[in-house]
C-alpha cells in the first residue's frame, strides 16, 4: 500500500525520531515481494550483492523464493545473514519474539531488578535482546567475508537472539551450572566486589561505585572514613562480603552527607570507579561524551524533520581519523529509482511501468517518512 504523503511543521514526531535513530546512512528501496516481478528484481539484486541480511521468521524468505539456499544457488559467493528470535531450527524456531521476551527466556531478567522480596524482574534499559544479536551478526558477516577471500565461497549465518543472550552470560554459565544461584542484587558485582552499586546522595540523586580491593583504601579516604581500612570486618574482599549489610549501611550513611556531584568530583580526582546515575539526555552532556563527539546531527541537504534530530554517534573511532557525519534516514522509497536504475540498468520508462503496476513505489514529491508502528 502506498504510504500517504505528509507535511511537517518542524515538530519531530516520536516515531520519526525513533526511525532516524535506527536508519541513518541507509537507502530505501520498495519492492512488492509477493509479486513475480518484485521477487525477480530482488533476486537480480542479490546476484550483485556481497551480503543479504534478513530478519523474518524462519521460512518466510524461502516461501518467497528468496531463501538463503535459493539465493546462494545463483550466487555462491553471497553471505546471507538470517537473524531471528530463536534461530532456524528447534521447537521454538517459528515463535515470534521481541526484546523483552528474549530477555525473559534467556535468564537475563532473572538477575535484573531491585532484589527486594516480591519485586518484579526488570527489562534492561537498553534493548539488549535485539542489539546483541545484531552485533553478533555483524561479527559473523565480517568473518564470513574474510573467509570468502580464501575459499571463494559465501555462507549462510543463522543468528538467534536467544543464543546471543545466552552467550552474554559468559563467566556466569559454569558457576550457574554448578549450582550457584544468581539473584537480582543492586549492590553486588559479578566477581563479588564490595561496595558495589547505587547509593543515595544527600540531594536525592544516585551515585554508583564499583570498589574492587585495589581501590578500597582510596575509597575509604575519599568517603572520609580512613579508619575502615584497618577495620577487621572490611580488611579483605571476603570479609567485606561476610559483613555486606553492615558495610552498605555505613557507605549509605557516608554518601548521604554530600551531594552526588560532590562525590563525583572526589572519585574522579582520585581515579576511583564511580559515576552519577544520569538520564539519557544528561549522559550526552557528560564532558566525556562531548569530547568524544557522541551526539551528532546529519550532513548534506537534510529534510526539515531531520534538522532538529540528533542521534548517537559511531562508537568505533579510528585513531587519527575524523568521525564521518551520518547521512539522514531516507524517505520511504527515496532510492528506488537510483538503485534499480544504476544497479539493474532499468530505464525511466521501465521504472515508471513498475510503479504503475504496484511492484515498486516512490513519492511524487517531498519526502515521506510514515512507517509501520513500532513496539
Amino acid at each position: 500500500m502506498r504510504p500517504p504523503a505528509q507535511t511537517y511543521d518542524g515538530h519531530v514526531r516520536p516515531d520519526i525520531a525513533y526511525a532516524f535513530g535506527l536508519n541513518r546512512n541507509k537507502r530505501s528501496l520498495t519492492l512488492d515481494l509477493k509479486s513475480d516481478t518484485g521477487r525477480d528484481l530482488a533476486q537480480r539484486l542479490a546476484l550483485l550483492a556481497d551480503v543479504v541480511y534478513e530478519n523474518h521468521k524462519p521460512g518466510v524468505m524461502a516461501r518467497l523464493g528468496l531463501g538463503a539456499q535459493d539465493l546462494r544457488a545463483r550466487n555462491p559467493r553471497l553471505v546471507v545473514c538470517s537473524v531471528s528470535g530463536y534461530g532456524q531450527s528447534g521447537p521454538w524456531a517459528t515463535q515470534p519474539a521481541y526484546d523483552v521476551t528474549i530477555q525473559a527466556a534467556s535468564g537475563v531478567m532473572s538477575i535484573t531488578g531491585t532484589g527486594q522480596a516480591g519485586s518484579a524482574p526488570v527489562r534492561w534499559g537498553n534493548p539488549i535482546g535485539g542489539i546483541a544479536g545484531a552485533l553478533y551478526a555483524v561479527i559473523g558477516v565480517i568473518a564470513s567475508l574474510l573467509r570468502r577471500k580464501r575459499s571463494g565461497h559465501g555462507a549462510w549465518l543463522d543468528v538467534a537472539l536467544l543464543d546471543a543472550q545466552l552467550a552474554l552470560h559468559a563467566y556466569r554459565v559454569p558457576t550457574a551450572m554448578s549450582g550457584r544461584q544468581y539473584l537480582p542484587e543492586a549492590r553486588r558485582g559479578g566477581s563479588g566486589a564490595l561496595p558495589y552499586g547505587p547509593f543515595l546522595a544527600r540531594d536525592g540523586k544516585w551515585f554508583v561505585m564499583g570498589i574492587t580491593h585495589q581501590f578500597w583504601a582510596k575509597a575509604c579516604e575519599v568517603l572520609e572514613h580512613p579508619e575502615w581500612v584497618d577495620d577487621a570486618r572490611f580488611a579483605t574482599e571476603p570479609q567485606r562480603q561476610a559483613h555486606e549489610a553492615e558495610l552498605n549501611t555505613l557507605i549509605s550513611q557516608a554518601m548521604a552527607t554530600q551531594a552526588a556531584s560532590f562525590w563525583q568530583e572526589r572519585f574522579v580526582a582520585r581515579g576511583i570507579p564511580g559515576a552519577m546515575v544520569l538520564s539519557i539526555r544528561e549522559a550526552f552532556g557528560h564532558p566525556q561524551a562531548i569530547a568524544r563527539g557522541m551526539l551528532v546531527g546529519f550532513a548534506g541537504d537534510v529534510p526539515a524533520p531531520a534538522r532538529r534530530v540528533r542521534v548517537a554517534g559511531d562508537p568505533i573511532c579510528f585513531v587519527g581519523g575524523a568521525r564521518q557525519p551520518f547521512a539522514p534516514m531516507p524517505g520511504v522509497g527515496a532510492d528506488t529509482q537510483s538503485v534499480l536504475g544504476q544497479l539493474l540498468g532499468l530505464s525511466p520508462d521501465e521504472l515508471q511501468g513498475l510503479r504503475t503496476e504496484g511492484v515498486t513505489w516512490w513519492p511524487d514529491e517531498a519526502v515521506v517518512y510514515d512507517r509501520p508502528s513500532v513496539v
